[in-house]
């Protein structure tokens, strides 16, 4: 089968049958809520009494403006690693399935949410693949949502590495193409640059099972070049210096990886290890 035809399989057998999606969903996420409710992660009072005023300004005579002030205060909570609150308070928003928006913002949560999990518990598998459904539907409703795609990217990684090498491999480049068009709709963003450099990086080191696997599937490995992964992650370090621990690491990495300038990248090295060393961040502490 062309790769191409692969791609337009994929994506049909993701966008199809969304009532039956939205009744998986319902379910899943009723049973996810409730593990955090009863396992002491969450105050019920409290979060309820920090998302009344949130739920109730979504509702005002501006829902436009107060959507985008709802959504601040959530990326403000984002940025204190408060996921539990997040959690709750973007799911309390009135149609909140069908905010494109928020679907996002609920799939990056839950990523994070996973995070806390012991690595490929079902705890931690569940959260991942609820992520991954509820950012297939944000883009089912906003095609051009560069946000959206990034997640999509992050998660459909995830997600398809959680069920071994040959699903990883098929999906290699669906990612890719997520984070093109993450960059395309949000030139702007530094992590979309950052995780295209990540990919060109990754697919250059991949195992020798995973280059056969490449070779039954797309005939050889997707094209990835070290040279052009420099550059774009030389570029997010342009757009936003210091926005994130593993940038540096990744360019040192490659610097390695090309014999080159291996000094810049032991000061790389050395720069972040001071900066991140008592961070609590779970990418800062794997950095």
């Amino acid at each position: 089968m062309k790769s191409s035809e692969r791609f337009n399989r994929f994506y049909a057998n993701h966008f199809k049958d969304t009532q039956e999606l939205r009744l998986r969903d319902s379910v899943l996420s009723r049973q996810s809520l409730w593990k955090y409710q009863t396992s002491g992660l969450t105050s019920r009072l409290t979060t309820i009494a920090f998302a009344f005023p949130l739920v109730k300004a979504w509702g005002s005579r501006n829902p436009k403006d107060e959507e985008r002030k709802v959504l601040e205060e959530t990326d403000r909570l984002f940025d204190d690693n408060q996921f539990d609150k997040l959690y709750e308070i973007l799911r309390s928003q009135p149609s909140w399935y069908d905010n494109c928006d928020v679907l996002w913002r609920v799939a990056r949560c839950e990523f994070h949410l996973s995070k806390r999990q012991p690595e490929k518990s079902k705890e931690a598998v569940a959260l991942l693949e609820e992520a991954h459904r509820h950012v297939i539907k944000a883009l089912e409703l906003c095609h051009e949502c560069g946000p959206a795609h990034k997640w999509a990217a992050i998660l459909l990684n995830a997600v398809s590495t959680l069920k071994g090498s040959r699903e990883k491999v098929e999906q290699v480049l669906n990612v890719r193409i997520h984070m093109e068009k993450a960059i395309k709709y949000s030139p702007n963003d530094p992590t979309a640059h950052y995780l295209l450099g990540e990919w060109h990086y990754s697919v250059n080191q991949v195992s020798w099972v995973e280059r056969k696997l490449a070779g039954v599937i797309y005939g050889s490995l997707p094209e990835a070049n070290l040279e052009i992964g420099l550059q774009i992650l030389e570029r997010a370090e342009e757009i936003e210096k210091d926005f994130y621990s593993k940038n540096k690491v990744l360019i040192a990495k490659t610097l390695v990886a090309l014999n080159r300038d291996i000094e810049r990248a032991k000061s790389l090295l050395i720069t972040v290890i001071g900066r991140y060393k008592t961070s609590t961040k779970w990418d800062d502490i794997e950095v």
